[in-house]
């Protein structure tokens, strides 16, 4: 079946192809649909000044879940799992006819998807770009992005290659099933990755409220003392106006951070098969082990890796069918096969290079994690002579907070540099697993 006629049969059956029951909810609605309305509702926010959000259901989830939660409930994974139970022991001419439907009907679902995670990459694109938790969330919005465009060219790979596949005897079904097995796996360790990256985002940006909620005490207490120093004359009115206004844009600041809190939470449970009607709050982010970092062994892992990669096993497929291909006499196929196998040596090197460059990464996030711990110890003896010196009279309370602030202000920094290091060490072992976060690897 040509794809062409896919495509038609498709568009005279996607009502009765995306039905679902009652509750039910299709990866359009979840990671498409969902991210543009979440998309407007922050503009209109911003805009509007707030409206009341919908009372959602709220599920606490931990990272070490995560993968397990998606890999039983998401839809997409399960479209996954039912498409591949169906190709097993089919009749080859329907079999070939349904695949493609659903195929299709996916490619579809990850052009919406795509759509939409640009989208909200542009909607976040006009937030502060000085804010490390927006960034924070700029760069997993931009990783999901990148990943349904992955998901699109994967399908289309596989749409192809059915067209190639219903010209060949029962004997090459089970090929087909195996490679399509493994393509749906990439895809599902793209959607976790994905997942954890939102994941990463909220905690960071639940960190970025923090900050500013000790910016805005802090404000107001300068404030305070600013005000009095006005009444005595001692400082002018526009140095008062001026830290005004700061608050307000610290103010501003920390309901963008608000909302899109909210809705990274609400994509996040959507990604783990949950309805609208439910969100998720990620609990706390795990902590690299010296244990696993000791475990470390570059050599010994970068062969797991050139074993697992799943670019390399594509590129090895390729060189396989071309040279089906040249032994069955097919025209133009000598050129076909070499650069086969140039391509192959090529993807052999670019993940070898990647994967160095994962592990150096890891080290750098460990050292600089070390650099962060030593200079909260230096802080923390620092605050110690503060609050002895407060409890005996000697500094103002405001000069006490100011020293509080500055001791939690270093704490997050060891916070941000221990997500940092798992984060590193996070994407070194999914490439250990098989897996390279934005290159499909």
């Amino acid at each position: 079946m040509k794809r062409k006629v896919i495509g038609m049969l498709l568009a005279g059956a996607l009502c009765a192809a995306t039905a679902a029951p009652a509750g039910a909810v299709s990866m359009g609605d979840v990671v498409g649909l969902g991210t543009l309305a979440a998309t407007s509702a922050i503009g209109s926010a911003l805009q509007d000044g707030a409206g009341a959000l919908p009372v959602q259901d709220g599920q606490s989830i931990g990272f070490r879940g995560l993968e397990s939660t998606i890999r039983k409930n998401n839809q997409t994974v399960q479209a996954f799992a039912r498409t591949l139970q169906g190709i097993a022991g089919a009749d080859l001419d329907a079999e070939f006819l349904w695949q493609g439907l659903q195929y299709q009907q996916q490619y579809n679902q990850s052009a919406m998807e795509y759509q939409a995670y640009d989208d909200l990459v542009k909607a976040l694109q006009g937030a502060s770009q000085s804010d490390s938790s927006i960034q924070a969330l700029l760069q997993t919005a931009t990783t999901l992005r990148d990943l349904a465009r992955g998901q699109m060219e994967a399908l289309d790979s596989v749409l192809d290659g059915l067209d190639d596949s219903q010209q060949t005897a029962q004997d090459e079904l089970d090929d087909t099933y195996a490679q399509t097995e493994k393509q749906f796996e990439n895809l599902t360790n793209g959607i976790i990755v994905g997942a954890q990256s939102a994941y990463i985002g909220i905690i960071s940006t639940k960190d970025g409220i923090e900050t500013l909620d000790r910016s805005l005490a802090s404000l107001d207490r300068n404030i305070a003392v600013v005000q009095r120093q006005v009444e005595l004359g001692m400082a002018s009115e526009l140095t008062l106006a001026n830290l005004e206004q700061t608050r307000r844009t610290a103010a501003a600041q920390r309901q963008t951070l608000e909302l899109l809190q909210t809705t990274a939470e609400n994509q996040l449970s959507l990604l783990c098969g949950n309805t609208a009607g439910t969100t998720v709050h990620p609990t706390t982010m795990p902590e690299v082990t010296d244990s696993q970092l000791d475990a470390m062994d570059y050599e010994a892992d970068l062969e797991q890796v050139l074993k697992n990669s799943y670019s390399i096993w594509s590129a090895r497929s390729e060189v396989r069918n071309a040279s089906n291909d040249y032994e069955d006499n097919v025209s133009a196929t000598v050129d076909a096969y070499e650069a086969a196998r140039l391509n192959l040596a090529y993807t052999e090197e670019s993940v070898t290079n990647t994967f160095r460059q994962m592990y150096l990464d890891v080290q750098d996030k460990k050292r600089l994690l070390d650099e962060a711990e030593a200079a909260y110890d230096t802080e923390e003896q620092n605050f110690a002579v503060d609050q002895l010196q407060y409890d005996r009279g000697m500094i103002s309370r405001n000069a006490y907070l100011t020293a509080q602030d500055d001791l939690a202000a270093q704490q997050d920094a060891v916070r941000t540099a221990a997500r940092d290091l798992f984060t590193a060490y996070n994407t070194y072992d999914w490439a250990k697993r098989g897996y390279m976060a934005g290159t499909g690897a």
